[in-house]
Parts: C-alpha cells; structure tokens; sequence
C-alpha cells in the first residue's frame, strides 16, 4: 500500500503540470486549431523570361517554352504551364495573359524580357516599383540571373572584364538579388526564392564552348557563384521558413541532366535546344496535323528536351520546379 500511494503521489505530480499547460494550450485555442495555410490575395511575379506570359490579344498567350497551339479550342497557353502558373493554378489564381474563362486576374506578371538583377530598366528595383507596394497578404516569386551570367560571360569574352571581375560581379548580383528580397520579406510579403539554373550546361554555353574552350565551365561557375550569394544573401536572422521558401531550380536541372530518363521521354536530349529561336511564340506546336516549328531532329517534342531554346528551359523542368514550388507553398509554415 505504501508503494502504491507513492507512486501515485509522484504520477500527480508528474501530471499536474501537463494538465495545466494543456489548459492553457485550450484556452489559447491550441487544442482546438490548425495551422492554417497561407492563403495570399495576389500572386505577384518577378523575374525574367522565364516567368512571362506574352498575351497573344485574346488573353490565350505564348511562354518563352514549348507552346502547344494544337486545336482551336481556347486555353491553349494553359497545356506545359510554366513554374509560374502551377503556382497560380495552386492558389487557385490567374493572370491576365492566360485566362481563358474570363476570371479576375489575382496573379500579375511583373517580369520582363530580357531582365537583368541589377538593370535600372529592366532590373528586381524597376519590377518592384511596378507593383506599387506590398502587403503581408502577397506571395511574390523571384527567378532572376541567368541572363546576367550570359551577359558576364559576354564581357569576358569581350574582354570588357576578366575571370576574377566576372566571378565578383556574380557575387555582387547575387548579394543585390539577395537585399531585394530581404527588402520584400521586410515589408511582410511572403515569397518564394528560385535559384537559376546552371546555364553552363544551356545550349548556349555548349555551343560558345566549342570556339571558346571553357566557356561552359566559366558559365557554371558564374551560376553558382551568383545563387551561392543569393542564398547567403538573405537575412537569416530575420527571415526563415515562415517568410520565404526556397525553390532548387539548379538542383533540379542537375538532376534531370544526371538521370534524363527518369524526367524525358525518350529519346531524351540535354544538350540541344528544341525551339529554333528564342522568341516566345515561335516555338509552338500549330495545329492537329502536328506540323511542328520545333527542330527537325527525330523525337523533338514537349517531353524530350530539356531546354527550349539556347537559354530557356523545357516544359519538364518547368514542370519539376513548379513541382518543388507548391510544395514549398503548401508546406512552409508561411
């Protein structure tokens, strides 16, 4: 009996403390409540090509992808959507160049061709401008760089800048890539963060590798030096999971490169572009015949290439980093 009365002395004590924390846990509505998901009243876009829509007139636009303009049935720009606008369709949103059903757009393309970090046209300061102010109610994504590491890659080349001033101006990019961000996160938005690609595997690259022995590798080094400073760019005193998720688009294009046919149908290409152009509609599927403007190689089609011109990437890496995308979306606790 002595036993006894002692342990059951020692459970209440023990149990004592956790009712009350779990009383207090109920009164605070932790017993009862969830964590709810972010539910953002806009989607706003930033970047550059790679997270355009270019509205053809009739709100049924082109992507600088693989556009299938098979069939005459509207809502064609919504077959191998872009990263962006899984995200959208996510959300539950649209934008105003793809929007068949007439829906009020809540996504805005604040991208622009030819976009660089650091550009006072073109640039991440010029694009937020455009948005005019943001609310802790907005999710803004951010895909900015490769056409800076083209770019850099250029003035090497030029001879405008060499090796070492090149790998520096990645890192500045980066870091001026990075502070924008942190001035988004700053203002309450939430965001999600895309890394470039390795564009010293574009078929840019390869092909200025063959008159320019290392052009790639220098390519590859650009990226990554800029998405190093990005990554470490941003405030990770202030900022965290509950502010921003960060999408791996390298880590997925290297992926894809290393393991194509676990991503593309066969036969599969990595190496080549599919479009023969960079332009945003001239690179489409046309009609029911199937008659094609992508290249005339033997099993060129929305599955089989990675990249769809020289720079732009494919409708199946869009697809695995649209993938990567919600996921962050749905599952950091913003």
């Amino acid at each position: 009996m002595t036993l006894l009365r002692d342990l059951r002395h020692r459970g209440a004590r023990v149990l004592a403390p956790l009712v009350a924390a779990a009383a207090l846990l109920s009164a605070c509505g932790g017993g009862t409540q969830q964590v709810q998901s972010f539910a953002p009243a806009r989607l706003l876009v930033l970047g550059d090509e790679a997270s355009m829509i270019v509205n053809d007139g009739t709100n049924d636009g082109f992507k600088f992808s693989i556009n299938d303009r098979r069939g005459t049935t509207a809502g064609k720009c919504l077959v191998a959507p872009t990263f962006v606008q899984q995200l959208a369709s996510f959300y539950g949103m649209v934008f105003a160049e793809c929007n068949p059903t007439a829906a009020t757009p809540r996504a805005v393309i604040h991208a622009r061709l030819g976009a660089r970090v650091d550009d006072a046209t073109s640039g991440m300061r010029a694009q937020l401008a455009g948005v005019g102010g943001l609310a802790a109610s907005d999710m803004v994504t951010v895909m900015i760089g490769a056409n800076d590491m083209i770019d850099l890659y250029e003035r090497k080349r030029a001879g405008t800048l060499t090796d070492a001033q090149a790998r520096a101006e990645a890192v500045r990019l980066g870091r001026v890539a990075a502070g924008q961000i942190n001035q988004i996160l700053g203002a309450g938005a939430r965001a999600l963060v895309f890394t470039i690609p390795d564009m010293g595997r574009s078929p840019y690259a390869v092909n200025a590798n063959k008159t320019d022995a290392g052009a790639a590798a220098l390519i590859s080094v650009l990226s990554s030096t800029y998405n190093a400073a990005l990554r470490l760019g941003i405030d990770s005193t202030d900022y965290d999971g509950r502010n921003y998720g960060l999408v791996l688009a390298d880590d997925i294009m290297a992926a894809i490169v290393r393991f194509p046919g676990s991503f593309l149908g066969s036969p599969t290409n990595v190496v080549d572009a599919a479009c023969p152009t960079v332009n945003a509609d001239a690179c489409a599927l046309t009609d029911s015949t199937a008659t094609t403007t992508l290249v005339a190689a033997a099993g060129a089609r929305t599955n089989t290439y990675l990249w769809a011109s020289d720079r732009h990437m494919g409708p199946v890496a869009h697809a695995q980093i649209g993938a990567q995308a919600v996921s962050r979306a749905a599952n950091n606790p913003f």
